[in-house]
């Protein structure tokens, strides 16, 4: 839309109760038409500040002069270059300044029209802001593809690092790794880095952590062993228990004397 821009302007108006007044080309610009936020609605634009009501404003000028996508990606940026200076509460902003602007200031190019253009011309050129549009479009995806896929692969890469494997394998920070090959942590980094390590300081790793489960084995086998033992003592009690009781019924039996009681049963 940067056909016949010259005389064409963009005005603010500050109103009463924040009741903020923007035109162009004489004809007020709906904040509803630019604001899709409806859990937390805007009811006026607003300028001087960085707040979402300037934001917004920002956004409804590139919309208007450029598209939906320059919108949407740039107007943070030209909230802050733009419509957070504009501190009168009345201004007036020519449409030539804001292409301007976009030129300079993002990677899309709006070329200045001129007035004598005929109708065909404009459709010609209205055809080519089209274009340029799917080709901006087309770059911005090809860009954010790419950022994905350098975060998956700065995922894959973590997920398959050596030295990240053998410090979640151990439960321990590179410090501690580094204290246990008895190296700089410096060196650890760098094997990180690179992903690679010595094969070396990986036995060494290995035989660490043979020696850990061999001490959890050893801690196991005390612990089986205490309870034998705690079960030998008390079957050892029982027994001594059961030799006294013996011991007292053998003494009662020898005090009845029973075999001359049985003489005595005889001879009656």
């Amino acid at each position: 839309m940067a056909e016949n821009l010259k005389g064409k302007y963009f005005i603010g108006s500050r109103g009463f109760y924040g009741t903020n007044s923007v035109t162009y080309k004489s004809i007020e610009m709906e904040v509803t038409k630019y604001n899709h936020d409806y859990a937390n609605p805007i009811t006026s634009f607003d300028w001087g500040s960085d707040t979402k009501e300037a934001n917004l404003l920002a956004f409804a000028i590139l919309n208007t002069i450029a598209s939906p996508t320059v919108a949407r990606i740039y107007a943070n940026k030209y909230t802050q270059n733009v419509i957070a200076k504009l501190q009168d509460d009345e201004w007036k902003m020519e449409a030539i300044e804001v292409v301007k602007w976009i030129n300079d200031n993002t990677d899309y190019t709006i070329k200045i029209e001129q007035e004598d253009e005929n109708r065909d011309e404009l459709l010609e050129k209205e055809k080519r802001k089209v274009q340029r549009e799917e080709e901006f479009q087309k770059q911005v995806e090809e860009k954010l593809k790419q950022h994905q896929n350098e975060t998956e692969e700065k995922k894959q890469f973590l997920q398959n690092n050596i030295v990240d494997r053998y410090c979640k394998e151990l439960n321990v920070k590179y410090e501690t790794l580094a204290k246990i090959l008895d190296i700089p942590v410096e060196t650890i980094s760098n094997w990180r880095l690179e992903n690679e390590m010595p094969k070396l300081a990986q036995k060494a790793i290995e035989f660490y952590k043979a020696g850990i489960r061999f001490k959890e084995k050893n801690i196991k086998l005390k612990i089986e062993i205490d309870r034998f033992q705690e079960e030998l003592t008390k079957v050892q009690t029982e027994m001594s228990l059961n030799e006294t009781d013996l011991r007292k019924y053998k003494k009662i039996i020898n005090s009845l004397d029973i075999a001359n009681l049985y003489k005595m049963y005889k001879e009656l």
